[in-house]
């Protein structure tokens, strides 16, 4: 796995294409997310991390006008994992939640 810097730069370079970006953290029954609007993404990629966590993908959310469309990409430690794809298709079933959750102001408390 490529170290939490690397995947945080990999996240800011997509999100400069688009609305909004986020790395889906998995743990063994939940998902975090650090977004890319985050203050410092990566101090709160290390917290998960050393928490347990494990960084999946990339969730990407595009924005023209009202209407968000999401779409994904494991990384590329994942790509070849099929349970990787299905895992991320699944978060987007919750893209409104996931919107809140990006507009909260301090994500760094878990």
């Amino acid at each position: 796995m490529r170290n939490t810097s690397d995947l945080v730069k990999e996240m800011l370079e997509e999100a400069k294409k688009t609305f909004l970006v986020a790395i889906a953290v998995g743990f063994p029954t939940e998902t975090k997310f650090v977004f890319s609007s985050g203050k410092v993404p990566l101090n709160d990629l290390n917290k998960l991390v050393k928490l347990g966590g494990h960084p999946i993908g990339l969730l990407r959310f595009d924005k023209e006008n009202t209407i968000i469309q999401g779409s994904y990409r494991p990384f590329s430690e994942y790509e070849p994992e099929p349970w990787a794809g299905k895992y991320l298709e699944g978060l987007l079933e919750n893209t409104p939640e996931i919107m809140i959750l990006s507009q909260q102001p301090d994500l760094t408390d878990y």
